[in-house]
């Protein structure tokens, strides 16, 4: 029993190092989009997040932020190896979009220095006589050689990015992590609260505290209005309609004269 509370912690702790890496490096990087919380709490197949909202709409994607996504991405890898000595399967989904948004770039968006601005391969999404000829390849051996040597070195590249972002934080690192260890979840303002001088746990839940009594407020407040406006209704005046809307007519008191 204790020797798997031990392993259950261990495992908690490399989750937190984990997100805390992914929302470092986002958060240092220009293109990418604010940290509003992070977490270890397990949902699904998911042990943790790191959830980041867009600030407005976005209808083209650059070069530069394609890379920075990809730095990204490897922050939660890099954080295993710098604290942990170790890596997990865990970062297997964000390695897997990481590759993917660099082979996009090389072989569909022509953003290769090296190879220029041509796409390489097809991608007709076309079905015919039963074989899929959707992304066939129309380039040499040569040329697939050298596609590849690109998807390396732009995600080493962001590799290295996130590893020397992450070194510049290591100290904030540590203390996210720690925090969520013990509280689980962080929000933004605890998170931007990280980067101050003189950061403690207990400021960080006085930021949280002060949060819920202001919200406890203002759900009183619209409580009271609530019931105001139920009363106020309740105290107007009831009017009741007495015409005679049936449209006969009245008897004639002369008729019996």
């Amino acid at each position: 029993q204790k020797k798997s509370r031990v392993i259950k912690e261990e495992e908690k702790r490399a989750t937190a190092y984990h997100e805390a890496g992914h929302a470092i490096v986002e958060h240092f990087l220009p293109t990418q989009d604010p940290v509003h919380q992070i977490s270890i709490i397990p949902s699904g197949r998911a042990l943790g997040y790191t959830l980041s909202l867009p600030t407005e709409d976005k209808n083209s994607v650059y070069k530069n932020e394609m890379l920075e996504s990809i730095a990204s991405l490897l922050g939660g890898r890099v954080a295993e190896k710098l604290m942990l000595k170790d890596v997990s399967a865990g970062a297997s989904n964000d390695i897997q979009r990481a590759t993917e948004i660099a082979r996009k770039m090389v072989t569909q968006y022509g953003m290769s220095d090296r190879l220029g601005p041509i796409v390489f391969g097809t991608n007709h999404d076309e079905v015919f006589l039963g074989k899929d000829f959707s992304n066939g390849r129309n380039y040499s051996e040569k040329i697939a050689s050298e596609i590849d040597d690109e998807i390396h070195s732009i995600v080493t590249g962001a590799f290295a990015t996130a590893e020397r972002i992450l070194t510049e934080h290591m100290e904030q690192m540590k203390f996210i992590a720690e925090y969520l260890v013990g509280r689980e979840v962080m929000d933004r303002d605890q998170f931007l609260a990280v980067f101050e001088e003189g950061a403690t746990f207990e400021k960080l839940d006085a930021i949280k505290e002060e949060k819920a009594q202001k919200s406890k407020r203002e759900n009183e407040e619209k409580r009271r209005k609530a019931a105001e406006e139920e009363a106020a209704k309740a105290a107007e005046p009831q009017f009741i309609d007495t015409e005679d809307k049936s449209g006969g007519n009245k008897p004639d008191d002369s008729a019996g004269a």
